[in-house]
């Protein structure tokens, strides 16, 4: 790290480290008098993009992975949440500033902004889900993924301007943008427990924990904000689950299942919208409320079908058209492969989708399935009283 005067940074950490420590009160002070009452509208905030590809092993992008997670809980938020209004800072492979990303959920008058990334070590054995909020603890430790995320300013023009002199690389700038008074801390550390809650009952993977770390791109958000890191790209456990249909699907689901909770608790719902595989009982003592469909069959969730084909293909294949990175991939053995896309509980809901997807491939068609084994769709129905 490249620090420009051995004299002024320790006494710069030293002013600061007493800011921080002095201004948390004031940072809360800040605070909206009351919690929002409704959560409407969320961004969805698919990490890189364009022409910077995040993290990279082989054949294997960030941006891909991270936008392929984001479709999949932008779909299920507007299936079993049609009141809530999805917003993303790009769905499609380009590349927008980490600045303007806040300034869309700003715009937007957004109600919560969700970032989603990979991380990646140089110690592959490293592993596991992490959540951050903007800050970061009183001893500056534990920079290294907000500073391999912020340094993709580098592809922006002027911005030395733009982020107010903030420097890649020097500890100074790092350490600068904790002293900013986050007036929704408290929230967005609420909610990043809650990923993090989920990420470990629902994902293979070790739980990192949730800090507070500086993200440039969360240095503006006006609501609660998070950063999901969903895995390291960089260990071959995590890479496979992670670039796999399956792996998006369930992280997908886990943050749904988060968003469903986090709403819950803002807006005093008794009612809880949780997600679960066919194994999953809802967790101890504590079973699923739906608010979607009628008493649906716990084992079976219902697709739609928009292709089969004889050898694989990248989840991001342009074959997909705009589904790309959206969808779900089931082999049959012997035979080829089918490419889904929803993967819902609620038949009615599926229907709407299948019309969606019907606009681009006409001969879409409803198929369930129970884990990785297809059953028959009227038999799903009825079992489901449907």
């Amino acid at each position: 790290m490249k620090v420009t005067s051995p004299r002024f940074f320790p006494i710069t950490v030293l002013v600061l480290f007493m800011l921080c420590s002095g201004g948390e009160s004031f940072a809360r002070g800040s605070q909206p008098a009351s919690e929002k009452a409704k959560v409407c509208k969320v961004v969805l905030d698919p990490g890189h993009g364009g022409r910077d590809p995040g993290c990279v092993y082989k054949n294997y992008y960030e941006k891909d992975v991270t936008l392929g997670i984001a479709k999949r809980l932008g779909e299920l938020i507007r299936t079993n949440y049609p009141d809530v209004e999805v917003i993303y800072t790009r769905s499609t492979d380009k590349y927008v500033e980490l600045a303007e990303r806040g300034k869309i959920a700003n715009r937007a008058n957004a109600d919560l902004f969700i970032s989603i990334h990979i991380n990646a070590a140089t110690n592959q054995s490293a592993r596991g889900t992490s959540t951050h909020v903007m800050g970061m603890d009183k001893s500056g430790k534990n920079l290294e993924v907000a500073m391999r995320e912020n340094d993709i300013i580098i592809y922006e023009d002027d911005y030395s301007t733009k982020y107010e002199g903030y420097n890649p690389g020097d500890p100074a700038s790092y350490i600068m943008f904790s002293l900013m008074q986050y007036a929704y801390k408290d929230q967005s550390m609420m909610f990043a427990e809650i990923i993090q809650k989920h990420f470990r009952s629902d994902l293979p993977m070790p739980d990192r924990g949730t800090t507070q770390e500086p993200f440039l791109v969360l240095w503006r958000t006006s609501m609660p904000s998070v950063l999901a890191e969903v895995g390291f790209l960089s260990n071959q456990t995590d890479r496979s689950y992670i670039t796999s249909g399956k792996g998006q699907s369930e992280a997908a689901r886990a943050l749904f299942n988060a968003f469903s909770e986090y709403k819950s608790k803002v807006e005093g719902r008794a009612n809880v919208v949780m997600l679960r595989e066919a194994a999953d009982t809802g967790g101890e003592g504590e079973p699923d409320t739906r608010l979607v469909g009628q008493n649906p069959d716990e084992g079976v969730l219902y697709y739609v079908q928009i292709g089969f084909l004889g050898s694989k293909k990248p989840l991001n294949d342009k074959v997909f058209k705009s589904y790309r990175n959206r969808v779900t991939e089931k082999r049959v053995p012997g035979r080829g492969y089918r490419y889904l896309v929803g993967g819902v509980r609620d038949y009615d809901a599926i229907l709407k989708i299948q019309s969606q997807v019907r606009k681009e491939f006409p001969d879409a068609f409803v198929v369930a399935y129970k884990g990785d084994d297809q059953v028959d769709v009227k038999t799903a129905r009825r079992r489901s009283g449907k």
